[in-house]
């Protein structure tokens, strides 16, 4: 919640534009703990972008290790672009490998599982707004 710690939360350096245009300073972002993705799970998630700055979409950074692969259901349509490491994303048994610089799309009501055979981070944008951080 609200009086979790800083780090929990995760920050971002942004500034927004008096037209509403934001700009986010890629190289600030610390991410937070993202717990739905389970207990004993040390993923980082921190959106940047969210429906507070009158986005119809979501966007942020997501990281995690071999051992933090976690099953999710999308209730959203969602494009993830891979940063750095190597992004596995199963879905229905089958395993699409995602690299730096690739852009996957995952549709709406997909059931997959985020994983990495090493290390990943990637960048994502979701469809409609999501607030997966507070």
């Amino acid at each position: 919640g609200d009086d979790a710690p800083l780090e929990a939360q995760g920050r971002v350096e942004r500034s927004v534009d008096p037209s509403g245009a934001v700009v986010v300073r890629g190289a600030s972002v610390q991410l937070g703990r993202f717990d739905a993705a389970g207990s004993g799970k040390n993923v980082g998630l921190l959106d940047v972008v969210t429906g507070k700055d009158r986005a119809p979409m979501t966007a942020g950074f997501m990281a995690w290790g071999r051992a933090d692969s976690f099953p999710w259901t999308l209730d959203y349509d969602e494009v993830d672009y891979v940063v750095e490491g190597l992004f596995h994303l199963t879905i229905d048994g089958r395993v699409l490998e995602g690299r730096p610089g690739d852009v996957l799309f995952i549709p709406k009501g997909s059931k997959v599982v985020f994983g990495t055979p090493s290390r990943v981070r990637v960048f994502y944008v979701t469809y409609p707004a999501v607030a997966f951080t507070k």
